[in-house]
């Protein structure tokens, strides 16, 4: 009876019950803080944190203003976060080899951070923040770890203030783009609009006035931030990344259209008022379709996790 009783005893030490979230990795805090590069990555979170307070003082502003383009911005740190924690089991494995020639890269960044403060040019700063992260990365742990989260690094310019030539090269040809598939689309439903211009829509009760926040362009930068958080987890091969790509702007305007031709049948049958209520809520419901049909396109392309 007492062998039974030890193997039952020993049966039972062997598992032991799992920390964390199921179907997520564990981090090894106590090695995190043992490790060579804890102490110089807490060195050089502070000196970031002063270098680049001016830009980080403008980043709620960008985030937060009604009908500006980074609104998706405030999620952005917290997915690139996301995505080394989902890489971690194997990046913890990469040893870590503080390469100190990356100094030369880290003071070219300093003087481009010292210009773009002197010129104020936010633009400049954002580039000199992710360059700097690089090359802090590349410093500290070396060449192997620069390559594994230069993507999560580089992803961080979803939400920085960067995309101002596109912003305004492309506002306006889309603009017209979503006003004529809006157009269309009152057609097909039989609501008989007239179109005096290339970006304004009557109808019997209602006039559309298609605006550039509406022009889909921000949905657009918003999406492709997604897209390409999608292809960071999914793991899918190399045609079905160029699928998300590709899918990225056909869909951001059918949905924009969809949303302005929404807005004009509220107008139309409930009033200018019901019309620019449903205007200021419905940006959001079309983030969260584009954000729902991209999942299920990875998940047909292969994404099983």
């Amino acid at each position: 009876m007492s062998e039974i009783a030890a193997e039952s005893t020993d049966t039972l030490s062997v598992e032991s019950p799992k920390r964390g979230l199921p179907g997520l990795p564990d981090f090894d805090f106590k090695s995190i803080r043992n490790s060579p590069a804890f102490i110089p990555g807490i060195v050089g979170f502070g000196a970031l944190m002063l270098a680049f307070w001016e830009l980080f003082r403008e980043l709620p502003g960008l985030w937060f203003k009604d009908d500006g383009y980074y609104s998706h911005g405030v999620l952005v740190p917290f997915i690139s976060a996301y995505v080394i924690y989902r890489w971690w089991p194997k990046l913890k494995e990469i040893p870590v080899r503080p390469f100190y020639p990356a100094m030369v890269a880290m003071a070219v960044t300093g003087w481009l951070l010292f210009a773009g403060i002197r010129i104020g040019q936010i633009q400049i700063l954002s580039f000199s923040l992710v360059l700097m992260l690089l090359s802090c990365v590349w410093f500290v742990a070396g060449g192997r770890w620069l390559r594994a989260l230069s993507l999560p690094i580089l992803f961080l310019l979803f939400g920085l203030p960067i995309w101002s030539a596109i912003i305004d090269t492309y506002t306006n040809p889309l603009q017209i783009i979503s006003t004529d598939i809006s157009y269309s689309m009152l057609q097909l439903v039989g609501f008989d609009p007239y179109k005096q211009d290339n970006t304004t829509i009557y109808l019997k009760n209602f006039t559309l006035d298609v605006g550039v926040p509406c022009s889909g362009l921000k949905l657009a930068i918003a999406v492709s931030a997604f897209t390409s958080f999608f292809m960071m987890i999914a793991k899918l091969k190399w045609w079905g990344n160029l699928i998300m790509v590709a899918a990225v702007l056909p869909l951001c305007l059918f949905i924009n259209g969809l949303r302005i031709t929404l807005i004009g049948v509220v107008g139309n049958i409930w009033g200018d008022k019901a019309g620019h209520d449903f205007h200021d809520y419905s940006g959001y419901i079309t983030l969260i379709v584009c954000f729902f049909l991209l999942f299920k396109l990875a998940r047909l392309l292969g994404w099983e996790d």
